[in-house]
């Protein structure tokens, strides 16, 4: 997989050395909470192994690493997932490490992603599902173009009580309008 350069980051590949800064945010509560249910529970190092050794095997869909431009440190990660060639879409997913976040690492990552789908990979929709509550993930989104097309209700069990989810998605169409692809 070729990587894909920013300003200020570097989409990569995987490596066995991100072991440990993948298991930092798959373990952390706060990071956790508002990632999918696969992460509602906390994760061994047995776990996280297997998840990455999937990733470096090439995974599904199309997964990065968001890097330092420089040092090429891993600061999180970006996927689009369920690929769908027939009707051009994917689902986006995002993660950073707490302390990177409100720094305008996810910003530059999505936008170097969305270009890769729409460019590269010739996909017309991209969609993703974000915790209700998740504000800064939310501002992200729609910064990046996407919109909320839905609200899935109680979709969600975390913590003890039932929580909303969003929908959102982006077509290219609107990307381009928006002069996303400037």
């Amino acid at each position: 997989m070729a990587r894909i350069q920013g300003d200020r980051i570097v989409l990569r590949e995987f490596w066995q050395e991100d072991l440990e800064d993948i298991h930092s945010w798959a373990c952390d509560p706060r990071t956790a909470a508002m990632l999918g249910e696969v992460f509602i529970r906390p994760r061994t190092r047995e776990q996280t192994q297997e998840y990455l050794d999937n990733l470096l095997e090439g995974g599904s869909g199309a997964n990065f690493v968001i890097a330092d431009g420089d040092s090429l440190n891993y600061l999180g990660q970006c996927s689009l997932m369920m690929v769908d060639g027939i009707a051009r879409k994917a689902e986006l997913s995002m993660v950073l490490r707490e302390e990177c976040a409100g720094q305008g690492f996810g910003y530059e990552a999505g936008q170097l992603v969305i270009r890769f789908a729409f460019f590269h990979l010739n996909l017309r929709r991209l969609w993703l599902k974000v915790l209700a509550e998740n504000a800064r993930a939310i501002r992200l989104y729609k910064k990046l173009g996407f919109r909320v097309e839905g609200r899935l209700r109680e979709d969600s069990f975390r913590a003890g009580h039932y929580e909303d989810v969003l929908v959102m998605g982006l077509l290219r169409q609107e990307w381009h309008e928006e002069g996303g692809d400037t």
